[in-house]
């Protein structure tokens, strides 16, 4: 039986090398994906999606648009990191085409997709948590039906990367994170959401090595992620922090996948814990907050990375979609 993945991201560069590596691995099917607006608008993130699942070979996964906006603040978009059209310099087919899709149908498409395969579906979230909160009002059954989840965001024990404290996905919209880790907090939960913050996600760095051994003999694919990593690339050297890039989303990925197939690849570790999303603080905002010491007098309501191992992450990302993708070697 394949692992049935349903993935709600933002294309974004760090997403489109997700979705490489879910669909370059034997062992997956994705089974829908979800696009939420973030790194750009909702409705550039889904022709960011089908231009690259033209270009994974996969136009015939389904695919909804979400919401226009966060749940309590209009959209914050980041096209100085990702680019003007979300893939920095590449581009892909139909890219600036319209979708002819209505907003709104992502939340439908996680409740259908876990109604088709109840305790099968693994979901991960690598954007905002909009549409997976959305979906929680759709029905509020949604953790009974899930294998796992797994979130990209937050920043616990580390500096945020878009306000002092706050990480980009939570910081677009803290109610949903908060919205789902209540969902997730209740009797008839089959799974405890894993939230993987970038004190561990920052540690999975592209650098001009490891750019070169993935995208290396070319393909239409590979051609298009090199462009997107050379303008992250930059932006990342502009912000002070060399020719590196960050690549939280593929990371997340991997661990969802492998730790869902539990086949001894161990990327990262997790510990449960009392997580909870400030709302209001004038100064914080978005801050994903882990109290690690009990003080809240709470049981934990998730997990939440503790180490990461970065070396064996890109010894396995790279090979696993150079296998499907690569054209030589």
């Amino acid at each position: 039986m394949p692992l049935r993945l349903l993935i709600d991201c933002d294309p974004g560069i760090d997403d489109a090398l997700a979705l490489a590596y879910a669909f370059a691995h034997p062992e997956v099917s994705v089974e829908g994906i979800v696009a939420t607006g973030g790194n750009v608008s909702t409705e550039q993130v889904g022709r960011n999606i089908r231009g690259l699942l033209h270009l994974l070979g996969a136009p015939h996964i389904r695919w909804e648009l979400g919401a226009i906006n966060p749940l309590a603040q209009a959209l914050i978009t980041t096209e100085e990191t990702h680019g003007p059209l979300g893939t920095g310099y590449a581009l892909l087919p139909d890219q600036q085409e319209p979708t002819g899709k209505e907003h709104g149908r992502g939340a439908e498409l996680w409740v259908e997709t876990a109604a088709r395969y109840p305790g099968e579906l693994h979901g991960i979230v690598l954007g905002p948590s909009t549409n997976l909160a959305l979906a929680l009002e759709l029905d509020p059954t949604l953790p009974s039906k899930m294998g796992s989840l797994h979130i990209m965001g937050g920043a616990l024990n580390h500096r945020g990367n878009t306000m002092p404290t706050t990480e980009w996905n939570v910081h677009s919209d803290p109610e949903a994170l908060a919205s789902v880790l209540t969902a997730f907090d209740r009797p008839g939960a089959t799974c405890s959401p894993v939230l993987c913050p970038l004190d561990h996600t920052e540690n999975s760095l592209i650098t001009p090595e490891r750019r070169a051994a993935l995208t290396a003999g070319g393909g239409a694919l590979l051609e298009a992620l090199d462009l997107a990593l050379q303008f992250y690339m930059e932006f990342h050297e502009s912000d002070g922090l060399g020719f590196i890039a960050h690549v939280h989303d593929p990371f997340v990925t991997a661990l969802a996948v492998n730790t869902a197939l539990d086949n001894g690849l161990i990327l990262a570790q997790s510990l449960p814990v009392a997580l909870d999303v400030e709302l209001t603080g004038t100064l914080t905002r978005g801050q994903t907050v882990a109290d690690w010491l009990g003080r809240w007098g709470r049981e934990p309501n998730a997990k939440a990375l503790v180490a990461a191992d970065a070396e064996t992450f890109f010894e396995h990302f790279i090979e696993t979609v150079r296998a499907r993708y690569a054209v030589a070697s």
